[in-house]
C-alpha cells in the first residue's frame, strides 16, 4: 500500500490544450514570453489559466499549435534568430505541435482548419499525452479548449482513463474525414468516437466527440448553455445537431457547468503599454481617455476631436455571429444624425473572407474622417478600449463575449443583444437623478437582431454619454470598480482549480 499512498501524495499535472493562446507569462518557463496565437477570448483564458496555475504551485502545461512564422514576426525574430531559439532553448512546460500544414499560417483556424486540427490531434495522440502523463507519474488531467482541441484527443485519453474537461468556448465543430487520421488507431477508439457523413466521407465530429468523452464540461456563460439546451436558434445554421443533444445529455446527467471567462491582468489599462496614457478607476478616467481618444484618432485617421463620442467595435467581421452586417446598414446614417459621434471598427474577416473589410473600407472611405475601420492590430485595439466612450456589437448569439468586460475595465460601457453572454453581463444603466433607486448598470441592451435594434441600442448610449462630465466620471469610475471586482480572475482560475480537484478525486492538485 505504501507506493500507491506515496502516489497519491504526489503532485497532479493539467495540461491544457488548445489551437490558440494569448501572451504567457515568463513565470510559467523561458519560452512562454516568445509564445501567442491569440485569435479571440478563448487565447485569452488559457493564458490566464496557465499564469493563475503556475502561481499557486500547479504544475501547469500547454499544448498548442506552433504558428512559427506568426511568433517570429511578432517577436521581430528572423527565420535563423527563431530557428536558433527553439534549437537552444528549453521548452519545459510549453509543447508546441509542429508541422509544415500549419508553419506559415497566422492562425488556427486559417488555411484549412480540418487539415489543421487532424494534425494537431494526432500529435497529441501518437506523442504528446503519454510523454508527459508518464512524466508526472500517470497524475494528469486534461483540460481541451473547443473542437479543435477534441476528437480523438478526447476519446484517446477517455480510453485510457485520463481525466478530461471540455471547455465549450463556441458550439463549432469540425467533420474530420477518418483518412486524415492516417496514423492514429482509429479501431481502438472506435466506441469512443462520434462518427458522421459528411459530403459523402465517413468523419469524425469534433465537437461531439469532446462533449461525449469530457467527464465533465463547462460552458463560459449561463444564458448561452440554456439557449443551447432548450432549441434556441434552431431556425438557422448555428448549433449542430449532434452538438446540441450531447450538451442535453450530459446536462441531464448533471455533468455540465458553467464559468464565466475572466480578463487576462495584461487587459487592464493600468498595466497595458499600448496606451499613451495609463488609468485606473481612482484617477481622472475621463481626461486619461480624452488623451488616449486623440492618439487612437490620429493612428486610424478620424477627425481629431477629444470631445467625440467613440462608438468602438473590436470584433471580428463575422456575419454569422457578431452581426457585422447591421453595422454597415446604419453606421452612414447614424453619425450624419448625431453629429458628435465617431465609430471605429479595429477587426478582420473570418477565413480570409474580405467582403466586410472591404465594405467597411468604403463606408469609412466616404463619411469624412467619421467612421474609420482598420486591420486588427494588437496595439491599436487596446488603444481603442482606452479611446472609446462604448464598445458595442451586434451578436446573434454569443457563448460568453469578451469585449463588454473588457470595455468596462477601460471605463466605457458596453453595448449589445440581449443573448448569451451578454445578458448574463451587460445590465442596463440605470441612475438615481432618473429616478432609480440606485445607480446600477454597465451598458445598454437591444432585443431585435436588426438594424432598428442595434440604432436603438446605441442611442440610449449617446443618452448617456451627453450627461454632464461630472455625472459620466462618477458612474465611470462606478463601472470600473465593479468589473474588476466581478470579473476576478482569481475567482475564474478558484473556480476551475475546484473542477480539477474534484476530478482528481477531491486531492488537492498539489
Amino acid at each position: 500500500m505504501a507506493p500507491d499512498s506515496a502516489n497519491h501524495r504526489g503532485k497532479t499535472a493539467v495540461l491544457l490544450i488548445a489551437p490558440e493562446t494569448g501572451r504567457l507569462q515568463e513565470g510559467m518557463c523561458t519560452l512562454a514570453g516568445y509564445i501567442s496565437g491569440k485569435s479571440g477570448g478563448l487565447g485569452d483564458v488559457v493564458a490566464a489559466l496557465c499564469a493563475g496555475l503556475t502561481e499557486r504551485g500547479i504544475e501547469c502545461h500547454l499544448a498548442t499549435i506552433n504558428l512559427k512564422k506568426r511568433f517570429q514576426k511578432e517577436n521581430r525574430m528572423d527565420k535563423a534568430e527563431w530557428r536558433a531559439l527553439r534549437h537552444t532553448m528549453d521548452p519545459e512546460k510549453i509543447h508546441l505541435v509542429s508541422s509544415s500544414i500549419f508553419n506559415d499560417l497566422s492562425s488556427a483556424y486559417a488555411g484549412n482548419p480540418l487539415c489543421n486540427a487532424a494534425e494537431f490531434q494526432k500529435v497529441m495522440v501518437n506523442h504528446l499525452i503519454k510523454e508527459i502523463r508518464s512524466k508526472n507519474k500517470g497524475r494528469l488531467i486534461l483540460h481541451s479548449h473547443d473542437w479543435m482541441a477534441g476528437g480523438v484527443i478526447t476519446a484517446y485519453a477517455r480510453s485510457r482513463g485520463c481525466p478530461v474537461l471540455h471547455t465549450v468556448h463556441n458550439v463549432h465543430t469540425g467533420y474530420i474525414p477518418q483518412e486524415m487520421f492516417y496514423g492514429v488507431d482509429l479501431d481502438d477508439l472506435a466506441n469512443n468516437l462520434y462518427f458522421t457523413e459528411d459530403r459523402g466521407k465517413r468523419c469524425i465530429d469534433s465537437h461531439a466527440t469532446a462533449i461525449k468523452n469530457a467527464n465533465l464540461i463547462n460552458f463560459v456563460g449561463k444564458r448561452f448553455l440554456h439557449e443551447v439546451v432548450e432549441g434556441h436558434f434552431a431556425d438557422r445554421p448555428i448549433v449542430p445537431p449532434a452538438v446540441r443533444n450531447e450538451v442535453r445529455e450530459r446536462y441531464y446527467h448533471g455533468a455540465v457547468l458553467t464559468i464565466i471567462n475572466a480578463p487576462s491582468p495584461v487587459l487592464y489599462p493600468e498595466s497595458c503599454d499600448y496606451l499613451v496614457k495609463k488609468y485606473g478607476p481612482e484617477e481622472q478616467i475621463l481626461a486619461a481617455k480624452r488623451s488616449n481618444l486623440v492618439a487612437f484618432q490620429k493612428r486610424t485617421g478620424l477627425i481629431e476631436d477629444p470631445n467625440a463620442i467613440l462608438f468602438y467595435w473590436p470584433s471580428r467581421l463575422d456575419p454569422m455571429q457578431k452581426g457585422v452586417e447591421l453595422v454597415e446598414e446604419i453606421a452612414q446614417r447614424f453619425v450624419i444624425e448625431h453629429g458628435d459621434v465617431q465609430i471605429a471598427i479595429v477587426g478582420n474577416g473570418v477565413g480570409g473572407d474580405r467582403t466586410h473589410e472591404e465594405i467597411l473600407g468604403r463606408i469609412a472611405w466616404a463619411s469624412g474622417g467619421k467612421i474609420a475601420y482598420q486591420h486588427f492590430e494588437e496595439g491599436l485595439a487596446m488603444l481603442g478600449y482606452a479611446a472609446a466612450n462604448d464598445v458595442f456589437g451586434a451578436s446573434l448569439y454569443e457563448p460568453c463575449g469578451q469585449i463588454d468586460q473588457v470595455g468596462n475595465l477601460f471605463g466605457a460601457t458596453a453595448t449589445n443583444r440581449d443573448t448569451g453572454g451578454y445578458h448574463d453581463k451587460i445590465k442596463e444603466l440605470r441612475l438615481r437623478m432618473d429616478g432609480a433607486e440606485r445607480d446600477e448598470g454597465n451598458g445598454f441592451l437591444f432585443r431585435d437582431y436588426d438594424s432598428g435594434g442595434l440604432w436603438y441600442g446605441l442611442e440610449k448610449s449617446v443618452h448617456f454619454h451627453r450627461m454632464a462630465p461630472e455625472v459620466r466620471e462618477e458612474q465611470t469610475k462606478r463601472i470600473m470598480r465593479e468589473a474588476r471586482e466581478k470579473y476576478s480572475i482569481k475567482k475564474m482560475i478558484d473556480e476551475y482549480i475546484g473542477v480539477y480537484e474534484k476530478l482528481n478525486g477531491g486531492r488537492p492538485l498539489s
